[in-house]
């Protein structure tokens, strides 16, 4: 390849020397034989020359081609590896995005659900309560614990659910301002505690204080120093404390009136009965009567002819007082 080049240069060179020269020196120069053996000899390296030479250049060409091929070809495999990357990407972000919107709506679900069950729990209704009870004292009934020495936190009961189980219901009348009430009600809280604690009858006997307070204040302070149930202040100082004080014939106070556990009356001395028998042995002083229906009757059916009984009165009062208005009327 070395020798062969500058021959080719040569040729080329002349060739357009040639093609510079006039039509008569070229005739001349062709009819040289040895000229002429010289010039084919040339026209022969000239086409090896273009032979090389277009074989070096289809070669670079198809090196070329190939390498665009792979260019291509590596490009193609990039932009499937880049969008697959960029595929899985938006796959993770979507479930991402997904996963949130599930939390956000489960919780916002939660919340949903919280909020109507927490309006439901206070909205929630007291149950409805019937019975004897429940005519003498109302639903509610309250209690006085002692926090420390100096504070108390009152709580409020329901008073089938309170008075549930006990035999003996006292209703203690009695006010702060009343020396005989503050004389007799420490000795009526050791009697309560002990008839409580007696073996086979224990916490068999409750009390309800009707406050005779003259206001709230009073009331309160006068609590501390019991350790049973109290009528609310207001219902013992309104109509319902006069009218069981009418009922059970209340003239003077401190005054205890017990009852059983349908609420017909066992005595209404109780106040009278305890310093006679501090130890409660006769408690809580039936009368032979009493004691021998308790025995034989049970308690449900005892109830049931007590509300049969009222009814029976009742409507023999209405009957009567028609009657009376109706004379009036006459007259």
């Amino acid at each position: 390849m070395t020798t062969t080049r500058p021959r080719k240069n040569l040729l080329l060179l002349s060739v357009a020397a040639l093609a510079l020269l006039s039509t008569t020196p070229l005739l001349t120069y062709a009819q040289d034989a040895a000229t002429a053996d010289i010039v084919e000899d040339d026209v022969t390296d000239l086409g090896d020359v273009i032979g090389d030479a277009m074989g070096d250049i289809t070669e670079g060409l198809d090196e070329e081609v190939v390498d665009l091929d792979d260019a291509a070809a590596a490009s193609v495999e990039e932009s499937s590896e880049s969008e697959e990357v960029t595929a899985v990407d938006d796959a993770t972000a979507t479930a991402d995005e997904t996963t949130t919107t599930a939390e956000s709506t489960a919780e916002a679900t939660t919340d949903e659900q919280t909020q109507p069950q927490a309006e439901e729990e206070e909205a929630t209704p007291p149950p409805a309560q019937t019975g004897p009870f429940i005519d003498l004292f109302g639903e509610v009934l309250l209690s006085l614990e002692m926090v420390d020495e100096t504070h108390a936190q009152v709580h409020q009961h329901y008073t089938n659910e309170v008075l549930s189980g006990k035999k003996v219901v006292g209703l203690y009348f009695s006010a702060d301002w009343c020396g005989p009430c503050r004389q007799f009600t420490p000795d009526l809280v050791n009697f309560y505690d002990k008839m409580n604690a007696r073996r086979g009858k224990k916490d068999e006997f409750e009390i309800i204080w009707v406050s005779r307070c003259r206001d709230v204040d009073s009331f309160g302070q006068y609590f501390t120093h019991m350790k049973w149930l109290a009528l609310p202040p207001q219902e013992a100082m309104g109509q319902r404390g006069q009218y069981l004080g009418e009922k059970f014939k209340v003239k003077s106070i401190p005054t205890l009136v017990l009852l059983d556990e349908i609420g017909n009356v066992i005595t209404l001395d109780g106040r009278n009965k305890i310093p006679m028998d501090k130890a409660g042995v006769g408690f809580p002083w039936r009368s032979p009567m009493s004691v021998l229906v308790s025995t034989l009757f049970p308690r449900s059916f005892r109830l049931l002819v007590k509300s049969q009984i009222a009814g029976v009165l009742e409507k023999a009062k209405a009957v009567l007082g028609g009657a009376a208005r109706g004379g009036a009327a006459a007259r």
